[in-house]
């Protein structure tokens, strides 16, 4: 990586462009936390060291209300679609992370809504996703969103 070029990063709540040194650290704290945070289903670092070689990279993240029901990650789902820029078209790769407290597990049923955010994302985009446990979450989910193109 030349740490010469300029790459896109939108990063939390800022969209900043950073020079290649930048950008790597940011690369690095998102292979750590997603290598690290999916002790149930492994995100494995072969499976997404692709984004050192992207030039553009946007990750969020969003908490769930409490233990509803089927509401967790109808919340999750809302707060992707809301929050600005909400156009993931541009993306041909999608990294998920969703994790839960061991009291409080994902369901089948807040699986399946995960379509409802997978539908944002071309058709041909690769998504990879992994499940962790952290249990200060307790009846939250935490639920990490990173594309690059």
């Amino acid at each position: 990586m030349d740490p010469r070029m300029k790459y896109k990063a939108y990063w939390y709540s800022e969209d900043v462009i950073v020079d290649g040194i930048q950008f790597r650290a940011k690369v690095d704290e998102v292979v750590w936390l997603m290598t690290r945070g999916s002790q149930l289903l492994p995100i494995k670092y072969e499976n997404i060291s692709y984004l050192y070689s992207e030039t553009t990279m946007m990750k969020r993240s969003f908490y769930s209300t409490g233990f509803d029901g089927e509401k967790r990650m109808d919340t999750v789902i809302e707060g992707v679609k809301a929050y600005e820029p909400t156009d993931l078209s541009p993306f041909k790769h999608a990294i998920f992370l969703i994790q839960t407290s061991k009291d409080y597990p994902l369901t089948v049923k807040e699986l399946d809504k995960l379509q409802d955010i997978t539908i944002l994302l071309p058709t041909s985009a690769v998504i990879t996703w992994g499940l962790g446990i952290d249990d200060t979450l307790d009846d939250r989910i935490y639920f990490t969103l990173v594309c690059s193109k």
